[in-house]
This record gives structure tokens, sequence and C-alpha cells, in this order.
């Protein structure tokens, strides 16, 4: 069954209701979730299913399924669930930073191509960029400034879907596709952080954005 993704209605909720639908091993179905499962470049879901904690959550083909520490549920089960709420909301404003970031990046560093969607979570965005030049400190420290700019400027932050089904982040100019959970204005972001990464391979660059 196609499980009813609750993060896309609304990606603040905490607490939500659910039916299991299926069982194997240490991970379960339910009819619905809250919990974000591992895609897209962001991270999955923690946090609690009853009193089981929730270590992960993956998709598999179409399935989403939550990875527990003890799988105690039977099939047709009434069970609650709570988001890790903390961890979660660092990666929202993590991950709406990373894309003004890429925007800001872009523009002070016309050759350069993100090479992936890179890696979120609550501690940092992690992105690669494919580039024969190393990129100077000094214009990422540009591309910092430009982004808490726009940060500061407290723009809304809307996600919207279109006719095919794919969803879109967009905040004043700036646009991109994305399927993650998000904040609602650049205000929840607070300041950041931009860094070089460790290299991560020939023709690559990496820079690492932190919420401070």
């Amino acid at each position: 069954m196609i499980t009813e993704k609750l993060y896309w209605k609304d990606s603040y909720l905490k607490y939500f209701d659910a039916i299991v639908v299926s069982i194997e091993d240490n991970k379960i179905e339910l009819d619905r979730t809250a919990f974000y499962p591992k895609g897209g470049g962001q991270v999955g879901d923690t946090g609690y299913i009853n009193e089981i904690k929730v270590l992960d959550t993956i998709k598999e083909n179409d399935t989403i399924f939550h990875v527990v520490e003890k799988n105690d549920f039977k099939i047709g089960e009434n069970v609650s669930g709570k988001i890790d709420w903390d961890r979660r909301y660092k990666i929202m404003r993590n991950h709406s930073a990373s894309h003004i970031v890429e925007y800001f990046m872009l523009l002070e560093f016309k050759d350069i191509r993100p090479y992936s969607s890179g890696l979120v979570d609550d501690l940092k965005d992690r992105t690669d960029y494919l580039t024969e030049k190393t990129l100077e400190i000094e214009r990422i420290k540009i591309v910092e400034n430009n982004v808490n700019a726009f940060i500061e400027e407290n723009n809304p932050i809307n996600i919207w879907i279109d006719e095919n089904g794919i969803r879109h982040w967009e905040s004043k100019f700036i646009k991109t596709k994305c399927a993650g959970t998000h904040v609602k204005n650049t205000s929840e972001i607070g300041k950041v952080k931009i860094e070089k990464g460790k290299k991560p391979g020939k023709g690559r660059e990496r820079i690492e954005t932190m919420v401070i």
C-alpha cells in the first residue's frame, strides 16, 4: 500500500497515530507517517513508535520502513509516533540553508556545477561541486555574507507541487526542486557558517554549511 506522507502535509508535525500494515525483521510499515525516509540527500528521521525507539527511516522501492530498536509490534496494531523534533528541526534549517547556499555559490563561482544532492543532517549540509579549480576561502566568505544577508530578510519559504507531482522549493528569487522537509521562513534558519570540507576526489570540491 502507499503510505500517507504526513511529513509533506505538515513538516512541523511532531506526533501522529497510525496502524501497522506490515512487518519485516526490525522494520515496520505504517499506513501513515510523519517520519521522513532517507532520500534526496536528507537523512531519515528518528524518534519513537509507542515507547520503542526508531533508529532510522528508509525507503525500499515505494515502501517506507521504520527501523526499530525492538520489534514487538503486530500487524493491525494502532500505534503512536513521535518525531525526534530537535533533530528534525535542525535538519529542516540546514536543508533550507543548503538551497540558499547553492544559489549564491553558483552566482559567485560561475564555472562550477553541483555534483550531487549532498548529504544534510542535523549537524550540517555537505555539497560537492564539479570544478578543476580550488575554491578560494575569500570568495566562500563572500558567499557566506550574501547567504546570511538573504536569511536576515525574513523571506517566506514556499513548497508547491506542479501538475506532474514534483515538489518545488521557492524563496524570493531562489527556486529549486526538492522533496525534503523545510522551515517556513528564512528567519528560522539563523546564521550560517560555510567551510570547505575534505576534498572528495579529483575534479571536485566540498562545501559544508552549518547553522549556528
